[in-house]
């Protein structure tokens, strides 16, 4: 067994904000086992962090891998619990598998099984909790199409009756269309399925996917599109009365592009705010946007940019107040702030805090970081690459 050791208390970075105060980022050890990567966060509605990841570990036949969560209670995390595990799993750097911890002990698990010998056949396994992880549901798979093609890049969130999911599907590969669409269907607390409903139906192949719900009960979906002339910008649908909303564009970015970036977008509201940011390239210009809604997402205001000039994206966002929000990203070697960086604007777009989270690299083995909101702070994860890789949690504070 192998620990990642760290001060509990100990701050890595320190720097001044425009309102004279600093910014602390506080180590939080995490216990892991094997190649540890492929983080997770979630909170529940009662401020509780969840963390999930996935562990593999080499026989001379084979490689398991295990899907293991975690809860930060007084500062430590508790020690690792499995949900499922095994060795004909597709595990990636940018496609994760996630724990959604919905409150009263509801949680929902999802990780992704192959489906076939091609590399990216693959497809979404998951199962449910009502005793806060303590037993969990037979494995099922959460799509109707079980065509050895990709299938992934979920997101989840709870709703009053359970959960609604999102996910990729590559159903048209199989059937000669070639192009991925986005699907989503509702999971019931104890497992059973709603009806599958396409979002859109076509898609970037492989950009990651995020959703968040609004104090209406609004479920909004964001995504990278695929216009036909191959214009990759950042899209959204809403959830109302059972029904997807025809998929609006967040920003007119105009990036196109011929293949798939890998960079998703990430989303999150408090009362009428909701807040995206994404990654774009669009005029060959690298740039991490925010963009906010005070309507409940019904439109969006101009995207501010908040990079420093080389950034590689994979965006993690929460919402810090009505008005504020918190964005972490990787900053390419070369810029002055390489590294994993964490700003806080307000809607205005002033910069409020600003601070180097961990250094890191831009390369695949990085992964996403991930965020979460954890009182008056904030909860970091991120992944350590190396032989083998590891994890690394923090809090930060201002």
């Amino acid at each position: 067994m192998r620990i990642l050791f760290a001060v509990l208390v100990f701050t890595v970075a320190s720097f001044w904000s425009s309102f004279g105060g600093t910014v602390e980022v506080d180590l939080i050890p995490l216990q892991t086992q094997g190649i540890a990567g492929e983080p997770h966060l979630s909170g529940d509605p009662d401020g509780r962090v969840f963390m999930s990841w996935v562990e593999r570990s080499k026989t001379d036949s084979e490689t398991e891998a295990a899907l293991r969560w975690s809860e930060l209670v007084d500062g430590t995390w508790t020690p690792a619990q499995t949900i499922a595990k095994g060795a004909d799993w597709f595990v990636n750097w940018a496609d994760v598998p996630s724990v959604t911890a919905a409150g009263s002990g509801h949680m929902m698990a999802h990780w992704l099984q192959r489906l076939g010998e091609n590399r990216y056949a693959y497809g979404v396994r998951y199962a449910v909790s009502n005793d806060e992880g303590a037993s969990w549901s037979a494995p099922a798979w959460l799509h109707q199409d079980l065509s050895p093609t990709e299938h992934g890049f979920v997101s989840v969130v709870p709703v009053p009756t359970g959960y609604i999911a999102t996910w990729l599907d590559g159903n048209g590969y199989a059937s000669g269309t070639n192009e991925m669409a986005m699907h989503a269907r509702s999971i019931a607390w104890d497992g059973s399925l709603g009806e599958e409903s396409a979002v859109d139906t076509r898609t970037c192949d492989c950009c990651p996917t995020t959703m968040t719900s609004l104090e209406d009960g609004t479920v909004m979906a964001f995504y990278r599109d695929r216009s036909e002339g191959e214009v990759r910008d950042i899209y959204a649908s809403r959830f109302e009365n059972k029904t997807w909303s025809e998929p609006v564009p967040v920003h007119n970015d105009g990036w196109m592009l011929q293949a798939c970036p890998v960079n998703g977008p990430a989303a999150h509201s408090s009362d009428e705010t909701v807040a995206v940011a994404w990654f774009t390239a669009a005029g060959g210009s690298p740039a991490v946007h925010v963009a906010f809604s005070g309507d409940q997402g019904l439109t969006f205001e101009a995207p501010i940019q908040i990079d420093s000039g080389r950034p590689t994206g994979r965006v993690a966002l929460r919402m810090v107040s009505d008005s504020e929000v918190a964005v972490m990203w990787i900053e390419s070697a070369g810029s002055e702030e390489a590294g994993l960086m964490l700003k806080i604007i307000n809607r205005a777009g002033k910069t409020l805090h600003t601070v180097k989270v961990a250094d890191t690299s831009s390369a695949r083995s990085s992964g996403y970081p991930r965020l979460e909101k954890f009182g008056d702070s904030l909860i970091a994860a991120w992944t350590v690459p190396g032989e083998p890789s590891t994890l690394q949690t923090a809090q930060v504070s201002w």
